[in-house]
């Protein structure tokens, strides 16, 4: 008699018994110009927020009076996140949706969200921007990861510009350097400036992510960049490292910079930095990734195990891993216990010069073809999707105790606060996401081109917009999350994203031919464009070139946002209610597309049920096997775990079944193998209990 606990091959499948809290953290990549094939560098940021207003705005290059007062904006992400009139169209009352005009748009608001004042200077650089600093006209750029940090739970923002506290986040700082910065270095050090001066805090202050990290980049180098408030709350810490011309790095929610060098020509970083850790009680010297040096990292970073912070392997390192494991893929790095990724370097040698198409990839992987791939395992659901929901206890208002009953989701609190999905880099929550290029030996007006688009981005498609455009394309700059509105590119891909979860292994394809198709036409009328762009700068013709490239942008954002709501009618005609519609032969046919066959093993779809637990299957014939259920070496461990548990006396294990393999095995589980085979596809990791929450629970993290 052959026989399978229902209960065993859940937790077999899933990689946690429990889950992340931990959301609404960014991923940034940086890429030297010497690892690129046309020789440009690139930086990445992949937005991802849950509440973020996902609008852009380009603000033009201006001349000011001085001496006069630049102001400061309190950091803020939600809708809208700023009502001002000097930075651009998408900020201004008249863009604010109608039923919020009044609110928004009155003087109390627009007064309120002023904190205080720099002063300013007679010129300023034209830039993108959305919540942080993308680009400017000059080619620098700057992409962004919120991180854990030690400090900063004193760093409370002012609420006033006559009031006590800090003046400036990441956002202000990332926006006067890009206003006033023509090179990355000077950016560096125009942010580590501002932060000192004036006082820096975090985006999230009292839930322990006061950090940042910055990639920034112009056509000549890349800079790996971290900032945290110091111990009294007022100042800031900052240290920033030149990345090696032919290699890449990559932030994802954790310091990666370890040992501070004075005599590192490439290493900048303030003044204060060891008086803060001695100050601290945190110093760490002479570590195996610092010797004889501060190790910036693990002084600054918090401890593994305190509470309310976001430390995880599954969340932070596995990110960076899987960048530096496609890049050099000969150094086999692996995965680590580790979350500030002790064996995992700042940056690595490429091994094959990247494309943007390279970098937009990364944007979009979900460990495809690892032994994390999320779009296998019974979390991926039949058809392998490779979405990992955020926490929660169900409905709004439902809250976590030590009682499960007390949710829908029949969660305690302990429950939320402990285990991990891998986090890839591609996730759904995405509010924008952009490949910044710098190319080298072209024009200012012709050289930075950010390739853009919003929501999850394996849902949409890049645009090309040039740094020196004039004008953004409008379904850019339109919507919130209060309402979904045709007018709006963020909600064009949010839809198509949305459905293709229903059945990925079948929809996405489609999808996936549909960026292919549309950025390979970009990149191909880039290089013609890019010609009688260059040609009509060296003829003193700039304000015609600005004219070729803003038109450029705009149609090709207009086309993606036209194919985009045809794409969603195909989708709705070819997949629904289970099947596949032939829609390309004279006689119209359904296909039924169904379910695997572990997956009706496991969900009772036959009927020879023994009872409520275990499942009779025959005795001969080969069935579906771990393997197309569990990726890598998983399936190995699974035996020998099972075997392990049969010795011990916990399971039964029958005779092989012949000629099958992995479900050919059986057993009668036990509550102690459930615990321990969790365990592993937690993330094979020590200590798990260690691992505790970034906020009280029902408190989301936002970035």
């Amino acid at each position: 008699m052959r026989f399978f606990s229902l209960s065993i091959l859940t937790a077999l499948a899933v990689p946690s018994l429990s889950l992340e809290v931990f959301d609404n953290m960014c991923t940034t990549i940086g890429v030297g110009p010497g690892a690129t094939e046309n020789g440009a560098s690139m930086v990445t940021h992949t937005a991802d927020c849950d509440d973020c207003d996902f609008r852009l705005t380009k603000t033009p290059p201006q001349t000011w009076e001085v001496p006069s007062l630049r102001p400061v904006y309190r950091y803020h992400r939600q809708y809208p996140r700023l009502v001002a009139e000097e930075r651009g169209d998408t900020w201004k009352k008249e863009n604010l949706e109608t039923e919020f005009k009044d609110l928004y748009g009155s003087k109390k608001f627009v007064e309120d969200q002023l904190v205080g004042y720099v002063p300013q200077v007679e010129k300023t650089f034209g830039l993108f921007e959305a919540l942080f600093a993308m680009m400017n006209d000059q080619n620098v750029a700057i992409g962004e990861s919120t991180c854990a940090s030690a400090l900063g739970k004193n760093a409370v923002p002012r609420e006033c510009p006559d009031c006590p506290g800090p003046l400036v986040d990441v956002a202000a700082i990332s926006l006067i350097a890009l206003e006033r910065c023509d090179t990355a270095r000077c950016a560096v050090e125009m942010m580590g400036s501002l932060a000192t001066e004036y006082g820096y805090y975090g985006a999230s202050t009292e839930e322990g992510d006061a950090g940042e990290a910055l990639t920034v980049s112009d056509p000549n180098e890349v800079w790996m960049m971290h900032l945290s408030p110091d111990d009294t709350g007022m100042s800031a810490i900052w240290i920033a490292q030149r990345i090696p011309h032919n290699h890449v790095t990559a932030a994802a929610n954790a310091f990666v910079i370890r040992g501070v060098d004075p005599d590192n020509e490439d290493m900048l970083f303030s003044d204060n930095i060891w008086e803060v850790a001695e100050r601290s009680g945190r110093a760490k010297y002479d570590t195996a990734r610092a010797p004889g040096l501060l190790d910036f990292a693990l002084t600054f970073s918090p401890d593994e195990y305190a509470p309310g912070m976001m430390k995880k392997p599954e969340y932070s390192t596995d990110r960076v891993w899987r960048v530096f494991s496609l890049l050099a893929p000969s150094q086999k790095f692996e995965r680590t216990n580790d979350w500030l990724g002790d064996n995992l370097p700042l940056s690595v040698e490429v091994e094959k010069k990247v494309t943007v198409e390279d970098i937009m990839a990364l944007n979009r992987d979900h460990y495809e073809g690892s032994d994390l791939d999320l779009t296998k395992g019974f979390a991926a659901g039949p058809f392998g999707s490779p979405i990992r929901y955020d926490p929660g206890y169900g409905p709004p208002g439902q809250t976590g105790t030590d009682d499960p009953k007390d949710n829908d989701n029949g969660l305690t609190k302990w429950d939320r606060m402990h285990g991990a999905f891998p986090r890839a880099i591609g996730i759904m929550r995405t509010s924008w996401h952009f490949v910044a290029t710098s190319r080298p030996n072209l024009p200012n007006e012709v050289a930075g081109v950010m390739w853009y688009s919003q929501y999850q981005p394996s849902a949409g498609a890049y645009a090309p917009l040039y740094s020196s455009m004039e004008k953004l394309p409008e379904m850019y700059t339109r919507g919130s999350l209060y309402e979904y509105t045709e007018e709006s590119s963020f909600w064009k891909f949010c839809t198509v994203g949305n459905y293709a979860q229903l059945a990925w292994k079948y929809i996405y394809p489609n999808i996936k031919a549909k960026q292919q198709e549309l950025e390979e036409s970009f990149f191909k009328a880039q290089k013609e464009i890019d010609e009688k762009a260059v040609k009509l700068v060296n003829e003193g013709k700039r304000d015609e070139a600005i004219q070729l490239l803003t038109k450029f942008s705009t149609d090709s954002a207009e086309t993606i946002f036209d194919e985009w709501g045809k794409l969603l009618h195909y989708l709705f005609a070819k997949y629904h209610d289970g099947y596949t519609n032939i829609l390309d032969e004279p006689e119209f046919r359904a296909v039924e597309f169904f379910y695997p066959r572990w997956w009706l093993v496991m969900t009772d779809y036959f009927t020879n049920v023994v009872n409520d637990h275990f499942y009779e299957l025959p005795e001969k014939g080969s069935y579906d096997t771990l393997d197309n259920v569990f990726p890598g070496d998983k399936k190995n461990w699974v035996l020998e775990q099972l075997g392990m548990g049969a010795a011990a006396g916990d399971v039964e294990i029958g005779e092989n079944v012949e000629g099958a393999t992995g479900f050919s095995t059986f057993l009668v589980g036990s509550v102690g193998i459930v615990c321990g085979l969790a365990g592993y596809f937690a993330g094979n990791r020590k200590n798990r209990g260690g691992y505790t929450q970034i906020a009280d629970a029902g408190t989301d993290v936002r970035v």
